[in-house]
This record gives structure tokens, C-alpha cells and sequence, in this order.
């Protein structure tokens, strides 16, 4: 199937569907860029203007991830009881909360509370949410969902700008949290009320578990699998294990990769480029990702992005020249792009449709252990002299899952009994 038969395919998809990507995709992106894309760029004036430590500071960072990854079986609940809608504007109002307690702190406690909410209401508002409406309303749904998960990406790019225009604008970090609020909650109604999902799926042909393309196969479950079932299987957790890593490399980059190549002979400035540079190298992953997902075995993708992350990590680890430092940026980036869509669309395509939300929720609650990455990072570095041990074990673990998955087949019943 060429590009433009892909065209095609989402072409044949009603308006709605497609109203329904536009707003999703807005509020993943605003609520990415506010949250873990631009936290830390307004936290350095918040710590400037309220006289805190950094220690407390730091800490409003951890309970953000914590949150969103300890939250994200909530969605899958409140959308079994009341809907997608619901969850959407339940997100939107607690996000907008926890901006709300950003813009009106003075202390550490109403900070804190600030960044769980917002970590909750990233979980109820982006992902999961966004991945269930999307995999029912679309015929090519990895294409969709790399649509979907690229302008999210994007919001990790914006974010920090977004702060600097309002600053431009003669306001300040309390502006900031104000206008976020207001945004991500005029947003939320209207991803509300465009997003239901249609009440019948458009589902490949039962008959057919196996679609065949151009490239090969790609193989997707004739029949939806119940999660006891899923559970058993050792797929599941090999693909959950992906999951984990690409989010492990990503967290303990984002959070060390500063320091460690600054103690390398980087320049902060240089140290700061190159993260950026693979926020958005991995915003072009995920695109890509989206678009060879509908050609490629998203299994085959899960390898190479495995295999990106293991060379990108290590020249980190290694990090004593430029070159090595942009093959890290790249390695990273590619890996980190790529792994967040293909999990997700091989996770879909394993075990169908029917409970995928509950399996989703699932792989982002265990996903949570890969916040312990910047922890040991910093306890190799107070004990060991340095970071780069931490990044040697990061990238044997990428190594390891890799194999993993190259040895994995698709799933199949007996197997799981």
C-alpha cells in the first residue's frame, strides 16, 4: 500500500472523525507543552520570586509523573461508566485546577498539590483517552494515531516558547498558569463534545486476522482478546517491557543528560541544543512511525526503536566528542519517537480493540517504575563519580527488551491458556 493508498484509506473516514483528531490532538498538545514540556523552564522564576530550594522544587517534578502514570487507570474507569466525554471533561477540570494552584502558590504544599493535579488530569485528558476514540473512528488507525501523538509531540517542542511569548507580552509565570488554565479548559469542552466514539467500529474483516500489504504482513487479532487472557500471555508483558524502557531512556535523558554532558566538557548551552534537538527529531519519529505502521509490522518498528535507544543511550554514556553526542541526540530521539507509537499500535493490533483500553491503562500504570531512572542515575552519580554507569545499565536494558521482541510472535489462545 503506497502513501497515497494510505491517503486514501483516511480519506474514506466521515468528517467527524476527523474533527474529533483536530481537537484531540490540541488539547495533547497544550496539555504536553504545560505540563512536563515547560514546568521546568517557568519553575527557575517561580523558585526565583517565592525564595525556594531547589529540593522542594525538583520534587513538584517527581510527583508529576508519579501522578500521571499512577492515574492512568482512571480513565479506563470513568470511561466504562460514563463515557469518553466525561473523562474528557473531568481531565480538562482538573488540569485546569492544578494550573489554577500553580498560579496562586506562595508556598511549597499548594505547588505540589498543583503538579498532581495537572499529572492526573494529563492521564485523564491525553493518551489513553485520545488513542480509544481515535482506534474506533479511524479505518487507518496507525496513521491516525501517529497523527494524534505527533501533534502531542509538537507540545513538548512549544512549550518552553509558549512561556517566552507571554513574558514578551510584558506578563509573568503567574500569567502563564492563568492563561494555561483557561486554554485547557475551553479546550477540553470542546474535545468533549466532538469525541464519542461511533457505536459501531469499523473493524477489519474478522475473516481476515492477517492483512496483507506491500511489505510484508501485519498481523492484527481476528477476534478482540479479554484482558484475563492478555494477561497470560508473555506478548503482553514483553510489549509492556518496551513500553517501560523507551519511557526509562527518556525520563533519565530528559533529567540528567544536562549535567552529565556539561561535567563532559559541554557547554550548558550545547547540552540544552541537543535536548531539544531530539524533542524534535522525535516528533519526525512519530510520524514517520504513524505512517509505516499502516506497512510495516509495528513489531519490526518496536525493534528498531529498541535498538536506537540501546546506541543512542550508550553514546551518552560514552559522550566525548560531538559526534558522539549527536548520535546520541539521534539515537534517542529516532528511539524514543518511534517506541511511543509502535507499543501502542502493536498492543492494539495483538490483542484487537474490544478491552485495549483497559490494557493501555494497564501498560502506563506499570510504565510508572520507569520514573526510578533519574533516581538511580543521581545515586550511581553521588556513589560511583558519575552518570554514565547508570546509562551503560539503561542501554543493556534496551538491549535485553530488543531481543525480546525480535524473538516474540503474535499471541495465540493455547498459548495463553
Amino acid at each position: 500500500m503506497a502513501i497515497g493508498g494510505l491517503w486514501r484509506e483516511l480519506r474514506r473516514d466521515k468528517a467527524p472523525a476527523w474533527t474529533a483528531l483536530a481537537a484531540l490532538g490540541a488539547l495533547f498538545f497544550l496539555i504536553t507543552a504545560g505540563t512536563f514540556s515547560s514546568l521546568g523552564v517557568v519553575l527557575p522564576d517561580m523558585v526565583k520570586a517565592l525564595r525556594w530550594d531547589w529540593t522542594g522544587a525538583g520534587l513538584g517534578f517527581t510527583l508529576l509523573g508519579l501522578a500521571t502514570g499512577l492515574a492512568s487507570y482512571a480513565p479506563t474507569l470513568v470511561t466504562r461508566q460514563g463515557g469518553v466525554r466525561l473523562t474528557l471533561l473531568l481531565g480538562a477540570v482538573v488540569t485546569a485546577a492544578g494550573f489554577l494552584c500553580l498560579f496562586a502558590t506562595h508556598g511549597l504544599k499548594l505547588y505540589w498539590l498543583g503538579a498532581v493535579l495537572a499529572g492526573f488530569g494529563f492521564a485523564l485528558c491525553a493518551i489513553i483517552p485520545g488513542t480509544f476514540v481515535l482506534a474506533r473512528a479511524f479505518r487507518a488507525r496507525s496513521m491516525a494515531i501517529g497523527i494524534y501523538f505527533t501533534v502531542g509531540g509538537l507540545g513538548g517542542v512549544a512549550g518552553p516558547w509558549l512561556y517566552l511569548a507571554v513574558l514578551r507580552l510584558h506578563g509573568d509565570w503567574r500569567d502563564y498558569w492563568l492563561c494555561l488554565a483557561a486554554a485547557v479548559l475551553a479546550l477540553g469542552v470542546f474535545a468533549a463534545l466532538v469525541s464519542e466514539p461511533p457505536a459501531a467500529d469499523p473493524e477489519p474483516d474478522a475473516a481476515e486476522p492477517e492483512v496483507i500489504v506491500a511489505s510484508g504482513r501485519v498481523y492484527r487479532a481476528a477476534r478482540s482478546w479479554s484482558v484475563r487472557d492478555a494477561l497470560h500471555t508473555p506478548q503482553f508483558w514483553i510489549v509492556v517491557a518496551a513500553y517501560t524502557t523507551y519511557l526509562l531512556c527518556e525520563v533519565t535523558v530528559n533529567g540528567l543528560s544536562v549535567q552529565h554532558l556539561t561535567e563532559r566538557g559541554a557547554s550548558f548551552t550545547l547540552a540544552g541544543g541537543l535536548l531539544s534537538a531530539q524533542a524534535l527529531i522525535s516528533v519526525f519519529a512519530r510520524a514517520a512511525g504513524g505512517l509505516a505502521g499502516e506497512r510495516i509490522d509495528p513489531r519490526k518498528l518496536v525493534i528498531l526503536a529498541m535498538a536506537c535507544l540501546a546506541v543512542g543511550v550508550a553514546a551518552l554514556a560514552l559522550a566525548h566528542g560531538l559526534p558522539l553526542m549527536i548520535v546520541y541526540a539521534i539515537g534517542v530521539g529516532t528511539g524514543y519517537g518511534l517506541a511511543y507509537l509502535a507499543t501502542t499500535v502493536l498492543l492494539l493490533n495483538y490483542f484487537g480493540r474490544e478491552r485495549n483500553l483497559e490494557l493501555f491503562s494497564l501498560m502506563c500504570l506499570v510504565s510508572t517504575l520507569a520514573s526510578a531512572g533519574p533516581f538511580l542515575g543521581g545515586l550511581a552519580h553521588d556513589r560511583l563519580g558519575g552518570f554514565a554507569p547508570a546509562l551503560w545499565g539503561f542501554a543493556g536494558v534496551a538491549a535485553l527488551v530488543l531481543a525480546a521482541v525480535a524473538l516474540m510472535r503474535p499471541p495465540s489462545k493455547e498459548g495463553a491458556r
